[in-house]
């Protein structure tokens, strides 16, 4: 099994790890299920991701124009 090493603040990590515990998980096993979530979603690059929100936009924009007719 392997190691991964990241610096991150020290206020940050205790505030993780504390909650976690609060959570009856650990650490470790959040960031791993974080990883394979990551892995498991589809990546969208930013034109998509654009053209998603634009999307939504106009769905909002018809919503509000229900709504107010």
């Amino acid at each position: 099994m392997g190691q991964l090493n990241i610096r991150i603040d020290d206020e940050l990590k205790e505030a993780f790890i504390r909650k976690a515990k609060e959570n009856n998980t650990s650490a470790t096993e959040l960031l791993i299920e974080y990883m394979k979530q990551y892995l498991a979603s589809p990546q969208k690059n930013e034109s998509q991701r654009i053209e998603e929100l634009e999307r939504r936009l106009v769905r909002v924009e018809q919503t509000l124009g229900e709504l107010a007719a």
